[in-house]
């Protein structure tokens, strides 16, 4: 996982991004893809119209030939013609729950760029009124969803009726609500326009593929598209969404004075060299005495807090031993130390952060009782592992 704190706050985009981009091509392989179509009700006016037929036939069959059977073989084609004229609105209401083809001049909501230029990576939305917003990639589409009314005045996310994005994998449009985004800040490894861009895939594992290649991703860069507020989706298009002072999920904040350690209860901010913090995707944190406390709440956070779950977990941040610096805690390596004697730190036992592995296997080197075993991973603290650290909070 990349480090949280040293992200670049703008989008990455050189000047003339909008025209090179235009000149992208990709070449991926493409797999069907199925989409479940969403039932509609009848429209009003379809409604009216039937019962307007049916009080035309009526009328006809009142003031036609004797024995009250007025209505002839025209006045009946007349009346399916009508009906079936009603069948166009039907289907068109129905279309706002499917994408459709994206027309040859429209152009990004974000960016401006033609959307139809970029076949792979362009994403659309549709609105309950049968309006269509189009986006020449994910990107774009993530600023959008985290301020619609900056782009369109009036607008919000809840007017929303559908919206697609492109599996990273296959190219083929997906619910971009139910998609996993990997949150790829390194445009080297991606040839995509607007420089950079977050990564949908339409199931997990493929996500979890992708970041498993890379030393500085881990499942923590994977996120929904509700993890897309302000702040983080200028990460990818700052200088198209409003300036403002709320922090990243991707950022560290400085521990509040009154934050209680979120395992022991203790006030984190009164151990500035051993504390630390975690953010979730919903813009929540949690805080840390030490970083026993950390790896015993990441271990099990639904034992801490109702209903949280490990992937609720967004960024991490602990102290490095040597240095006390922060680092990202899901890049750090942890040695399980387990002699409190040989460390003076907050509740006695505490696992050791390290910002390298070099520097984690030289602190194991100088005891007999350690091993390069004993460095592992914060993704690799389980319930069983943590209680050796906070039984007493289990």
């Amino acid at each position: 996982m990349y480090s949280m704190t040293g992200h670049p706050s703008d989008d990455g985009a050189r000047p003339d991004d909008e025209q090179r981009g235009c000149d992208h091509e990709h070449g991926h392989q493409h797999h069907d893809h199925e989409h479940r179509a969403r039932e509609l009700a009848p429209s009003r006016r379809s409604l009216l119209s039937a019962v307007a037929g049916a009080a035309a036939l009526g009328l006809a069959g009142c003031s036609g030939q004797p024995g009250g059977e007025g209505t002839t073989e025209t006045d009946t084609a007349t009346t399916e013609a009508e009906t079936t004229t009603q069948e166009p609105t039907e289907t068109t209401q129905a279309d706002v729950t499917e994408p459709v083809e994206v027309p040859d001049d429209a152009r990004c909501a974000v960016c401006n760029m033609k959307t139809a230029e970029f076949p792979e990576w362009n994403a659309q939305l549709s609105y309950e009124d049968g309006e269509r917003v189009h986006f020449c990639t994910s990107g774009c589409l993530a600023a959008y969803y985290s301020a619609p009314g900056h782009f369109h005045e009036g607008r919000s996310w809840e007017q929303v009726a559908g919206a697609w994005v492109r599996d990273f994998d296959s190219r083929e449009l997906i619910d971009a609500t139910a998609a996993n985004y990997v949150l790829e800040m390194d445009n080297d490894r991606v040839d995509d326009p607007m420089m950079k861009n977050p990564l949908p895939f339409a199931e997990m594992d493929g996500a979890v593929a992708y970041v498993d290649q890379y030393d500085d991703l881990t499942r923590q860069d994977v996120v929904g598209l509700d993890a897309f507020d302000v702040p983080l989706a200028r990460k990818y298009r700052a200088r198209f969404l409003p300036e403002t002072e709320e922090s990243s999920a991707l950022d560290r904040i400085p521990v509040p004075d009154d934050a209680e350690c979120a395992v022991c209860g203790m006030q984190a901010a009164n151990f500035p060299e051993w504390n630390g913090e975690v953010s979730f995707e919903d813009g929540e944190r949690a805080y840390f005495c030490s970083p026993g406390c950390m790896a015993s709440y990441y271990a099990d956070p639904g034992h801490f807090h109702e209903d949280r779950t490990r992937d609720d977990v967004l960024g991490g941040w602990a102290h490095d031993y040597d240095s006390k610096d922060f680092v990202d805690a899901f890049d750090a390596y942890w040695v399980l130390e387990m002699n409190a004697d040989r460390i003076d730190a907050p509740m006695m036992k505490n696992p050791l952060p390290f910002a390298d592995r070099a520097a984690a296997v030289a602190y194991v080197d100088q005891y007999d009782d350690l091993t390069e075993d004993d460095v592992i991973r914060l993704t690799a603290f389980d319930r069983e592992l943590a209680t050796d650290y906070r039984a007493k909070f289990f």
